[in-house]
């Protein structure tokens, strides 16, 4: 039987055998220490800038507005057509059409100072003629004429009493500012205009939608409020010291004009027309050209305004005295520019534009 024996140790070799499990295990843990050094762990997202910034780009606040307009802010300030257009957009009741509120009638709810029924009444009636609730409303333009003062004054504290409760007198319905749409309103019946009332009025509960009264003249009256409104602006710029409105004599003085807005023809001293039809001058929409490079919009006052409205225009001072008046482009005359380019919109139906 062999017995198992050890095998001796060789100094030598054994030394040798140490030396490279030394060198093998060095050269280990620098492999390792290189792999280490290359490999990078993924950034957390919760660390990571780029997506915090992308995070917090829409909670930081804006930085405020400057006090000092830019040119291109002063520009648009003056600019009606972008005013008419930056307008919130609305509803037309009628056509279903969404457009900016400039381009629409606003009508509201009014009672009538004798009958205390509710009237459908247009926004510029009722800032006109109902700043103090103790004035009667338009509607009352339907008393009759031999009524006595001491009922009219009667009248108006009935308005008074009325119009506390009466519901929201200005915000309301809106409909295409067009003569057209009003006279086809003004042709439908009851039942098919009680559908054309906006809904909150019918939850008011105060009244019925049947009760609500359309004027049959209201495409008239809307008229005569745009041309009040326009008379009274155009007068009250006349008046300023500041030169809003100048005269001129013709196309070749306009264009010599400095930062011109509108022009407005009178027509020939003296001269007066009945009837659109019979009215003179520049077409609807009319434009001149400015030494500027400008278009000017042109606007027919007797075509427009008509021959009672004209003179009161003629009396009103020198502004007037001439064929031509050309309004400057600035902030004071932003209104009148607005109204006379929206009682154009208004009166399309009444020119022939073919």
């Amino acid at each position: 039987m062999q017995q198992w024996e050890e095998p001796k140790e060789d100094n030598g070799n054994s030394d040798e055998k140490e030396q490279e499990r030394k060198v093998s295990a060095s050269d280990r843990s620098e492999s390792k220490e290189e792999v280490s050094w290359d490999l990078q762990l993924s950034l957390s997202p919760l660390m990571d800038p780029e997506l915090q910034a992308g995070r917090n780009r829409y909670k930081t606040r804006k930085p405020e507005p400057s006090s000092e307009p830019s040119e291109f802010q002063k520009k648009l300030q003056k600019n009606p057509y972008a005013q008419a257009l930056a307008t919130p957009v609305r509803s037309c009741a009628l056509t279903g059409a969404r457009l900016p509120s400039y381009f629409l009638l606003d009508f509201g709810l009014a009672l009538h100072p004798r009958t205390g029924k509710p009237w459908q009444m247009p926004k510029l009636a009722i800032d006109s003629h109902t700043a103090s609730l103790h004035k009667p409303l338009h509607p009352d333009d339907d008393l009759e004429q031999g009524e006595s003062a001491s009922s009219k004054t009667d009248t108006n504290d009935d308005a008074a009493s009325n119009s506390r409760k009466s519901p929201r007198a200005v915000a309301g319905s809106h409909i295409l500012s067009q003569r057209s749409s009003l006279k086809f309103m003004s042709s439908l019946k009851q039942r098919t205009m009680s559908q054309l009332i906006p809904l909150r009025w019918k939850q008011d509960g105060r009244f019925k939608a049947q009760e609500i009264i359309w004027r049959e003249d209201m495409d008239t009256f809307v008229l005569e409020l745009m041309r009040k409104k326009i008379v009274k602006l155009l007068k009250y710029l006349s008046s300023r010291p500041a030169a809003y409105i100048t005269p001129c004599e013709g196309f070749q003085d306009i264009k010599k004009k400095h930062q011109p807005g509108a022009v407005v023809w009178l027509g020939e001293p003296g001269s007066h027309s009945n009837s659109i039809a019979e009215a003179e001058g520049p077409t609807p929409y009319a434009m001149v050209e400015h030494r500027s490079s400008r278009r000017i919009p042109i606007y027919n006052i007797p075509a427009l305004l008509g021959p009672e409205y004209l003179i009161l225009l003629r009396d009103a001072g020198k502004s007037f005295d001439k064929t031509f008046a050309v309004i400057k482009q600035k902030r004071s005359t932003l209104e009148v520019q607005l109204q006379l380019w929206k009682l154009m919109g208004y009166m399309t139906s009444d020119f022939d534009v073919t």
